[in-house]
């Protein structure tokens, strides 16, 4: 049996390969999502331990790690289990980091609002997502800010946990250039805050739109992934590591 860590389009391309060569899996989701695959669904978080018993109860033979970038947590728990079984990151492409005055790439949040206050920008486009609110509450209390979050319950009843205002919310995802470019003319953000998230997050069309509309836009570079895992970008040769 497979382990699938998924929440991905790298994991439901996955899960769509592993459904024609009739391999036996179980997909995975920190948070339910609707799920249509042939393998077994399950969500909720696992820590170290919930996780190595998890995956004798249920046979594991392999891990194909294909959750978010940004999963920071649960990469590491992964780490801690790679010595009893083989882990196979599916990784997606990144575009290339550009160099551009508007373009400024940092380590983290704390990071991104000391540049964001030290410039002096007095109004933000967070596409960093619904986890990212808390970490930004600092600006938004002060000035107007807009998050693009998934349009679902979850979501909503999180934001509004934090208690931020649900008329700044966006509902949607990443979209293509010329998408961006109207939603960041209409908002006019003095500046855009994203995540390193890859071309399957439409890092490149974000940037692009940024620059097209003269808007500086900051980017949390993505974390530095375990060097234990075997690191894969096609799916012939994830599947090549499990069979």
């Amino acid at each position: 049996m497979i382990l699938l860590l998924g929440g991905t389009t790298e994991a439901k391309q996955a899960a769509g390969y592993l459904d024609e060569a009739g391999l036996g899996y179980i997909y995975s989701t920190r948070t339910e999502v609707p799920f249509e695959g042939k393998g077994k669904y399950r969500f909720g978080s696992l820590d170290a331990k919930g996780l190595k018993d998890f995956c004798r109860a249920n046979e594991i033979s392999h891990i194909i790690n294909a959750c978010h970038p940004f999963a920071r947590e649960l990469h590491l728990t992964v780490a801690t289990i790679v010595a009893q079984i083989p882990v196979i990151r599916f990784e997606r492409e990144f575009p290339a980091r550009i160099s551009h005055p508007l373009v400024h790439y940092i380590s983290n949040y704390a990071e991104a609002l000391q540049r964001i206050k030290d410039e002096g920008y007095r109004s933000m486009l967070a596409l960093t997502g619904l986890q990212s609110i808390p970490l930004l509450e600092n600006f938004w209390q002060q000035y107007p800010c807009w998050f693009r979050i998934l349009d679902r319950k979850y979501s909503t009843d999180l934001a509004a946990s934090y208690h931020f205002p649900s008329e700044n919310l966006l509902f949607g995802l990443p979209q293509e250039k010329e998408a961006e470019i109207e939603l960041f003319s209409r908002l006019r953000p003095e500046v855009i805050l994203t995540k390193e998230s890859g071309l399957n997050g439409k890092l490149d069309a974000k940037t692009d739109a940024a620059l097209s509309c003269r808007i500086p836009i900051f980017i949390i570079k993505k974390p530095e992934l375990s060097t234990v895992f075997q690191t894969v970008y096609q799916l012939q040769d994830l599947f090549s590591r499990i069979q």
